[in-house]
């Protein structure tokens, strides 16, 4: 009987049955909950990427905006503290550079003491700006020269081909020249287009760099100003449009060799426009 089954430690059939229906409703529960998160976070995910690619996408590159994202020890605001400083004491200054990482780089390489050995310069680029955070640069002190430089290089908006269009990149560009223009009115500014971006030619950020630099160089040209150039960013591709790790440490960024070649085309562009 019933009663003898669980005198002696065994179970009825029915509690087995009750158990086996209670562990499947469990198994079952517990997936459907599972593919109930799984398909909420995909979606949360999805939608705050959307909304990070948006805010990305609705700055203006003509417009001057302070950089915060991730820069919570504030390293950005440091560093535009500490240029701003230098233009403030700086005296006969034939070539202050302005930039990102690219100009950066040669100042940070051995190619940056041909360019001290030859002119009194300053480098004021920073790793990561978009034209937006340019422009907000100069428009916060990095201007405010003691004395005017008498050359003025810019090579901005490769950290825009993410998110903006060639014309809206250049529309940042020509911002920051007008801002040169008119702060140092006899300076020299040359406007340097900016380097290959990716191994092929074919790469559709490639082809804004392309795009980009075109409607810098027929903006400018078109200006005729005596006092503003385009200077055409040095060949570093192959025969058949490739960039190699002969020029480049990551499709980007500049190796030894590739700034050192950028300095002397360089070099040769600013000692004809101080010449004229």
């Amino acid at each position: 009987s019933e009663f003898t089954l669980r005198r002696m430690g065994a179970r009825p059939k029915s509690w087995n049955s009750g158990r086996k229906m209670w562990l499947l409703i469990s198994v079952i529960g517990t997936f459907m909950l599972a593919q109930i998160l799984i398909h909420f976070f995909t979606i949360s995910s999805s939608t705050m990427v959307k909304k990070i690619t948006s805010v990305r996408r609705s700055d203006p590159t003509d417009k001057p905006i302070e950089r915060t994202g991730g820069q919570t020890d504030k390293r950005w605001l440091s560093l535009h503290d500490e240029y701003t400083q230098l233009s403030r004491e700086a005296e006969n200054i034939d070539v202050v550079f302005f930039g990102d990482s690219i100009t950066l780089g040669f100042y940070n390489s051995p190619a940056w003491e041909l360019i001290l050995k030859k002119y009194n310069a300053l480098n004021f680029g920073v790793g990561g700006d978009r034209t937006q955070h340019l422009l907000w640069r100069l428009d916060h002190g990095e201007l405010d020269f003691k004395q005017d430089p008498r050359c003025v290089v810019v090579m901005i908006g490769t950290n825009n081909l993410d998110s903006n269009s060639p014309k809206e990149i250049a529309s940042g560009v020509l911002q920051a020249v007008e801002r040169f223009l008119a702060r140092f009115p006899k300076a020299k500014v040359l406007v340097v287009g900016i380097p290959p971006r990716s191994k092929l030619p074919s790469n559709p950020i490639r082809l804004k760099r392309d795009e980009l630099n075109q409607i810098l160089k027929e903006v400018i040209s078109k200006r005729q100003q005596k006092v503003l150039s385009f200077i055409p960013f040095p060949n570093l591709l192959t025969s058949d449009g490739v960039f190699t790790r002969d020029y480049t440490i990551d499709f980007v960024h500049l190796n030894v060799k590739a700034n050192q070649i950028l300095v002397n085309s360089l070099m040769e562009a600013i000692d004809k426009a101080l010449s004229t």
